[in-house]
Parts: C-alpha cells; sequence; structure tokens
C-alpha cells in the first residue's frame, strides 16, 4: 500500500486487525521520509508512537526496522535495545540519565538536561507529554545545586512533587511549609507556591530556581495569583540568575527578558503520545433542555463503554459533582455493570469521608461504583488520594474542573471535554489544548483519545507578557516591589502618585504584598473618617466578636473584592461573618458541615435531607478551603497593618489580629501541628494525635515520632486506617 498523506497512514494503522509485511514496510518507508524533513518530522514522530500502541499487529520481521525508527525519532523510551545496530547502540547508551536508575531521556530532553547540567538557564515551551517535569528530579539527582526553589500552581501539584523527590532527603532537606527552617548541614529544596515565596523570609543563598507553567506569570491570563507570581519571580532572580522555567504551548517571551539573562529558549512541539480527537458536537437544531438531555446521554452511553482511566472535564465544582451523580444513577437504572473488581480499595476513604465530612456524602456512593468527582473544594489529602484511586484503577471515571487539568498527572486515556467553559468564562484554544493536554502518558498509553462535546475554539498563540520585563501595563503591586534601577521611565511616571505618599504607608502597603493599593488607600481613609465608632469595632486582639468581625470584613467586600472574583457562593460579609464566629467556636470542619445541615434556615431553604448533605457538605467544604484556610487570614492581615497604621498616627490604641488569623489558617492548631497538613495528613489525624506531639517539634520529628507507634497504638487513639496511612506515608 502506498502512503501518501498522514491521515491516510493514521486510518490505516487504527483500522487494520493485522498489518502484512509488505503494508509495514512501505509504512515505514513513508514515516522515514517524514522523519528526514524538519518541517514534517513531528509527522513522523506521531506514526512511530502510533505503531508501537500497535505493535502486536506489527510483523515480527519488520519489528527491528520499527525500533530503528523509534530511535530514529529521538523516542529513546520506547526503544527496544536488544534490536540496536552498534552505532545505534551507543546513541541509545548516551540518551540514558547518568542520574536516574535505568532512565532513558528523549532526544530533546537530552538537550535540555545538557543544558541544565552545564549550569544555564533554560525556559522551554513544550506539550504536556513532553517530560518536562523529569528534568527538575533528574536536576535534584545530579546534586549540582545545594539550594534550590521549586514553584508549583497548586498546592496537589506541589505534594505530588514532594512525594517523588522524598527518595533524596539524605542530600536535602524538602521545605514545604513557611514555618521551616532550612538545615544547615546539607542541601535545601523549597517546594512552594509563588504567595509563599513571597512570606518566606529565611532563605539562604539560592542557587537554581524553577518555576512550573510559568505561562502564569502573564497577566492576559487572568490569572488571581499572577500578581504574587511574577513578586516571588522577582524575589528569586535577586538571589540567582540561574532558573528553569517551563510551561505548555508558548510563542515567545519579552526580548527584554531575553537580553537581561543568558537563556536557553527551547520552544518545541516533541510529544511523547498521539492524541486522536474526536468530535460528539450535537448540531441538529434543538431547544436548549432537549440539547442538554441528548448531550448527557450521549455522555453516559460512551462512559457505560469505556474501560480504560477517563477524566471529564466540567466547567465547574457544582457541575462535576452533579453529573457524576447522575452518571451513577445511569448505571443504575440500566443496570450497567462496572466491571471494576478492586473498588474495594476505596473502602478506607469512604470511612474517612463518613466520620469526617458526612455518612450520606454522594461522593461515596459514587466510590463504590468506581467513579468520583474532584475540585478544588475537597481537603488536600481527599483530593490527592481521589487521584491515587484513580491512577490505581479502582475510581475510572473522575468528573473534574479545572484545578486537576492544570496540574496533577494522572493516567487517564481517555479525556472527555464536556463543558466549554471555565467557570462563567469560555475556555480559550490554550485552555482545550492544556485539557486535551492530559490524555495518553508516556510508557503507559501511547495514544490519548480526547473526545469533545463543544466546537474547538479558534486556534492561538500565547506570548507571555512578564510584567517585570514589559512594565507598560504592569499592576503598581507588581511595581512598588522593584527597586528604582529596575523601573521604566514610564512605571516611574505611574508610581508618582504612589511615592507621594508617607514613608511609614507606603512601607505598610508594600507589606501587604499583592493586595489592591487603591482599595488599601480606600479603607485608610474611610477608618480615619469614622474614627471613633472604628475604636471599639477595630480594636480588638484574640477572637472577636460578630460585630467586631463582620465591620472587618465588611471593609474587605468593599475595598479589597475584585469584580467577578469568586466568592465561593457567600453573598454578603454579614454571611461570612455569621460561618467564621461558628467556624471559630466549633474549631472543627466536620461539625460546622453538621450544623449547618441541621440549621432550621437551611432545613426549610433544602426540605430534601439528602440535597442538603450535598449542597451543604461541598458548600462548608468549600468555604473551609477558600475563605479560612487562604483569603480571610490574608483579608484579616491586611486591616490589622492598617487599622495599626491608622490608629497610630492619631495615638490611639490599636489591634491586633494576627493571633486569629494565624488560628484560622492553621484550622486551629498550633503552627507545627498545621504544617503537618503539608505532608498529606488529615487534620483529623493531626487532632486525635495533638496531646502526644510536643508544640515545640519540627515537622519531619513529629512524622518520625508517629511512625514509631504501631498501628494498634495509633488505633486505640481513634486514628482510621486511612489516617495511618496517610501518617505511614508522609516522609
Amino acid at each position: 500500500m502506498t502512503f501518501t498523506d498522514i491521515n491516510s497512514a493514521i486510518s490505516f494503522i487504527a483500522n487494520s486487525t493485522e498489518i502484512s509485511y509488505a503494508d509495514s514496510f512501505d509504512l515505514s518507508t513513508y514515516c522515514s521520509i517524514l522523519l528526514s524533513n524538519k518541517d514534517e518530522e513531528n509527522h513522523g514522530r506521531d506514526i512511530v508512537i502510533r505503531v508501537r500502541d500497535a505493535w502486536d499487529k506489527i510483523p515480527e520481521s519488520t519489528k527491528p526496522i520499527w525500533n530503528t525508527l523509534t530511535e530514529a525519532a529521538g523516542l529513546y523510551p520506547y526503544v527496544d535495545p536488544e534490536q540496536l545496530s552498534r552505532s545505534a547502540s551507543i546513541r541509545y547508551e548516551y540518551h540514558k540519565s547518568p542520574f536516574l536508575e535505568n532512565v532513558y531521556l528523549h532526544e530533546e530532553q537530552q538537550n535540555i538536561s545538557i543544558e541544565l547540567q552545564s549550569k544555564r538557564s533554560v525556559v522551554v515551551s513544550a506539550p504536556t507529554s513532553f517530560g518536562k517535569s523529569l528534568l527538575i528530579e533528574e536536576l535534584i539527582a545530579s546534586r549540582i545545586y545545594k539550594q534550590l526553589v521549586i514553584i508549583q500552581p497548586t498546592l496537589a501539584l506541589l505534594d505530588e512533587t514532594r512525594k517523588k523527590l522524598l527518595k533524596y532527603r539524605d542530600n536535602y532537606k524538602i521545605i514545604v511549609s513557611t514555618n521551616q527552617e532550612p538545615d544547615e548541614t546539607k542541601g535545601n529544596i523549597f517546594l512552594f507556591t509563588g504567595e509563599r515565596v513571597v512570606e518566606y523570609a529565611k532563605f539562604p543563598p539560592i542557587e537554581f530556581f524553577v518555576i512550573d507553567e510559568f505561562y502564569k506569570l502573564s497577566l492576559e491570563r487572568d490569572d488571581d495569583r499572577a500578581i504574587s507570581l511574577n513578586q516571588a519571580f522577582h524575589k528569586l532572580l535577586k538571589l540567582t540568575s540561574k532558573f528553569y522555567l517551563l510551561g505548555p504551548m508558548i510563542k515567545s517571551i519579552p526580548v527584554s527578558f531575553k537580553q537581561k539573562f543568558e537563556l536557553t529558549w527551547f520552544p518545541t512541539e516533541f510529544a511523547t503520545v498521539a492524541v486522536d480527537e474526536i468530535s460528539l458536537e450535537i448540531k441538529d437544531k434543538l431547544k436548549a433542555k432537549e440539547k442538554k438531555e441528548v448531550k448527557k446521554n450521549s455522555l453516559f452511553e460512551l462512559l457505560a463503554k469505556t474501560e480504560e482511566q477517563t477524566l471529564i472535564y466540567c466547567s465547574s465544582p457544582n457541575k462535576a459533582t452533579a453529573l457524576c451523580l447522575e452518571f451513577i444513577d445511569y448505571l443504575k437504572t440500566h443496570n450497567q455493570p462496572t466491571n471494576i473488581s478492586n473498588t474495594t480499595d476505596n473502602k478506607e476513604m469512604i470511612d474517612w469521608i463518613s466520620e469526617n465530612v458526612n455518612k450520606r456524602w454522594s461522593l461515596i456512593p459514587s466510590l463504590n461504583f468506581g467513579s468520583a468527582f474532584h475540585h478544588g473544594a475537597l481537603p488536600r489529602h481527599l483530593g490527592s488520594s481521589i487521584v491515587d484511586a484513580f491512577n490505581q484503577g479502582s475510581v475510572r471515571w473522575l468528573f473534574c474542573t479545572s484545578t486537576l487539568i492544570e496540574g496533577v498527572n494522572t493516567s487517564a486515556k481517555n479525556v472527555i471535554l464536556y463543558d466549554k467553559e471555565k467557570g462563567t468564562k469560555q475556555i480559550d484554544f490554550f485552555d482545550y489544548k492544556n485539557i486535551a493536554g492530559r490524555s495518553g502518558r508516556m510508557k503507559k498509553h501511547f495514544i490519548g483519545n480526547v473526545y469533545r462535546f463543544e466546537k474547538q475554539p479558534d486556534q492561538m498563540e500565547l506570548f507571555v507578557d512578564i510584567p517585570l520585563f514589559n512594565q507598560e501595563n504592569a499592576p503598581l503591586e507588581i511595581l512598588i516591589s522593584l527597586d528604582d534601577n529596575e523601573l521604566e521611565s514610564s512605571a516611574k511616571k505611574r508610581l508618582e502618585e504612589f511615592n507621594n505618599l508617607p514613608a511609614d504607608l507606603q512601607e505598610v502597603i508594600k507589606k501587604n504584598s499583592g493586595i489592591n493599593i487603591e482599595g488599601q488607600k480606600n479603607m485608610i481613609a474611610e477608618i480615619e473618617s469614622q474614627l471613633q465608632s472604628n475604636r471599639t469595632l477595630l480594636n480588638w486582639n484574640s477572637y472577636p466578636t460578630y460585630d467586631q468581625l463582620n465591620c472587618v470584613l465588611d471593609l474587605c467586600w468593599r475595598h479589597l473584592l475584585k469584580p467577578g472574583e469568586n466568592k465561593a457562593d457567600i453573598r454578603n460579609a454579614g454571611q461570612l461573618s455569621v460561618l467564621t464566629i461558628k467556624y471559630s467556636r466549633l474549631q472543627s470542619t466536620a461539625a460546622l458541615i453538621n450544623d449547618t445541615i441541621n440549621d432550621n434556615y437551611w432545613k426549610e431553604q433544602i426540605p430534601d435531607e439528602q440535597a442538603r448533605i450535598d449542597r451543604l457538605s461541598f458548600f462548608i467544604l468549600n468555604i473551609t478551603r477558600h475563605w479560612f484556610d487562604y483569603k480571610l487570614p490574608k483579608w484579616l492581615s491586611v486591616v490589622s497593618e492598617l487599622q495599626e497604621y491608622v490608629f497610630k498616627k492619631n495615638k490611639l490604641p490599636y489591634g491586633n489580629y494576627s493571633f486569629f488569623a494565624t488560628s484560622l489558617e492553621h484550622g486551629f492548631l498550633p503552627s507545627n501541628l498545621a504544617a503537618l497538613t503539608e505532608y498529606d495528613i488529615p487534620f483529623s489525624a493531626i487532632s486525635k494525635l495533638k496531646s502526644i506531639l510536643n508544640q515545640d517539634r519540627t515537622s519531619e520529628m513529629l512524622i518520625t515520632l508517629v511512625n514509631q507507634l504501631s498501628n494498634e497504638e495509633l488505633q486505640k487513639r481513634g486514628l482510621l486506617p486511612y489516617e495511618i496511612n496517610k501518617l505511614r506515608n508522609a516522609f
């Protein structure tokens, strides 16, 4: 058979039950031609990957040819060394990592590795399947740097990285909390988000840093945390000029950035898995309600037939949850067998949910059916356990939002793009390719399938507009952190008004890193204008009354909340104050969930008990993650600084909210105990062990101490098997 275009070759491989010697030879000839053409080599590599997926169809006599083509394509992780010529064997061994056991790098990984090992800075744009993160581990295994910082966009991804790097703890202390001190006798790896880099004040002389998903530096991606990531980038550039920035689909970076640093800009489309995109768009003219039902039924029919791990992308947590539960009803109604034999592996997770959320929460029947939902409201340890269950096969269908798509590695064969939105906004081409890139996995699935129920967004090229090096539109919150000699003339002009503020006020505003400057100034003006009434409401320490807290949160709601910002279903400052006071009294998310479910107001609002349990369990978990763990402590710290400034200036007594802010952020545990949650240990387990944990010990010492106790001793203290396993795997 003669092959003249890539589509006919792909179709032939997919649809053949067996490939003859002649066809295999002709296909290999066509593939060889593609690989020898710089403009077509990605197509040639795609054919090699697809042939590897169809390996059983290939005649034995032609497999050495395909092995040679695999080597020619640079796909060394897929090469069979037994079938290589002597010269090819030398090239194969050249691609073996000298630092990672039995790991062979593909051709372009090797090129980047050489740059990194030569202590050059590298900026990489490559597909999701490229294996960019493996090079981070290789760099650490090489030990050429002692002091490293790794910034990743989500806590879930940081936890995944921490687990991978535990094997290097003899040479490095792995620091995951801003409460931890660096080790003075060995190296340190700081695993932080951008915010934590800005907060941390104990860095030793940093030699190298990594920013994963560096496109989030661009304000054009409208990421809430772009400001703090830019501030972290700036802080680290003052410590070292050696770095590795990685991300997908970046067309270009600022010229001034390239010129300032001796960096290697490495854009590539080298992929290690092939992706098939299948359109399931509903093109019939139907009414919205009818189209919704047809779409949902098509999804459920497809899912019921899939036997591999499948991610279903949904626009919001509520959508992911509802769709997951409706799918389970579909399986029950249609009496569909799931053929998942190991759902009993989910039992430990289910027992924890029963005790710490609600025994009737719908995630439990989902897990019993080998299905689950995953979103940012879940407790961190539970989210990571669900991903582990998915990768190990006890969860086959995972309904998720962008929180999973944007970082955590999974073993998904299939990705289904069910919605075309990300929250309330339409996903663009960049989001779409990021989602699609989660299908397939090097050395696990040669081919990933992407099913889309919506039209593919228009193609676009992403230019990462780093505000530090392109200051024209940079927010003032970034510019105020720069030194005078780093500012462009246009930026200096924009900063004139800020520079005219009193010096001590400038310092207060700078200390409130990343917080809207105009909002802070307006808040100060309001506090000053109502000095007498504010004296009572803002001058507090320890725990506030409802009126005191409501006054603070009302100021924040009006002056710090951005238009369209995620409020986690909170309607106003008063509602948030009520829930915060309740939480501070109960000091337990589980207790707050139970209290809310049984509240008479909610009983009237949602009479159906199961619906109330599901909605309010999500509601409280979401508030805990979004408000109590992160945003509210930050707001409290900001207002604490501002009221102190105003009252000091007016020679009046002032409050200090740091105790309450820290208590909220740490779930009412001492700081060093709360730091244990960074090791994927549930709050519930730490609370049960609180009486035997010395508050002066480091996190590592506490974990070592607990792991000296037998399972029987831990069970006597009320720990569930799920919690014991989390402790055992922490360190």
